[in-house]
């Protein structure tokens, strides 16, 4: 029998050795890779594409970034009433240091009580990539926090990759590789979605990303306040 040794989240058996995804993805909760990542790979383009072609944002409006890292979202925004919250405080430091003057940050999670104070009110809630990197219970939160926020007229945009029918297969390579843990079937991030908002609109893009992702970008409207 080989013996098996493991230290700093690394397993070795004989001349093969397997990276825990914590540890291969270590250096993306710096801001400045996390940037570059996004960049090269074209998530924060297509992000900002569907939300130009799909959502209508008034200048001034209330806009809340569940999840918001360096505060990127602004770059494609009007001049809104801007809130986001994230849990790296490394990703809301870089966002204060180049959005402060126009917006609002807060490092904390959906649970926050300062979070759901703030988030009060909000004319549209992004959650963009974010709900595939959380348990069950913290997209729950989210979902939670978003239709209680929201004005009856509101809307929550939602942006996440997932596997379908459809993928191709570097696609779906890449996306059981992510970072993330919790991507969910089309069918069932729709239904997810369903329980919080009355009306889903859907908008399925493929491929995304250099790494060929399947992208189900939501819109719900007519929060279930019950």
């Amino acid at each position: 029998m080989v013996a098996m040794k493991k230290r700093a989240g690394i397993e070795l058996s004989g001349h093969m050795a397997t990276f825990s995804r914590d540890t291969i993805y270590a250096p993306l909760r710096t801001a400045r890779l996390y940037n570059l990542l996004q960049k090269c790979a074209g998530g924060s383009r297509d992000r900002a594409d569907f939300v130009r072609k799909h959502v209508v944002i008034g200048p001034e409006q209330k806009v809340v970034d569940a999840g918001c890292g360096t505060g990127s979202a602004l770059e494609f925004l009007p001049s809104v009433n801007y809130f986001g919250f994230d849990p790296n405080p490394g990703y809301i430091r870089v966002a204060r240091s180049r959005y402060g003057s126009r917006a609002e940050f807060f490092c904390g999670d959906a649970g926050n009580p300062h979070v759901r104070q703030l988030a009060q009110d909000a004319d549209v809630f992004f959650s963009l990539g974010v709900l595939h990197h959380l348990t069950d219970q913290q997209i729950g939160e989210i979902l939670n926090l978003a239709r209680t926020c929201l004005r009856p007229t509101g809307c929550f945009v939602f942006y996440e990759p997932c596997f379908s029918a459809k993928d191709d297969w570097v696609g779906r390579l890449f996306m059981r590789l992510d970072r993330g843990r919790n991507i969910k079937t089309d069918q069932a991030w729709r239904a997810l979605v369903s329980e919080y908002f009355g009306t889903v609109e859907e908008y399925i893009r493929r491929p995304v990303y250099l790494f060929r992702y399947t992208i189900q970008a939501l819109i719900g409207r007519n929060p279930r306040r019950g």
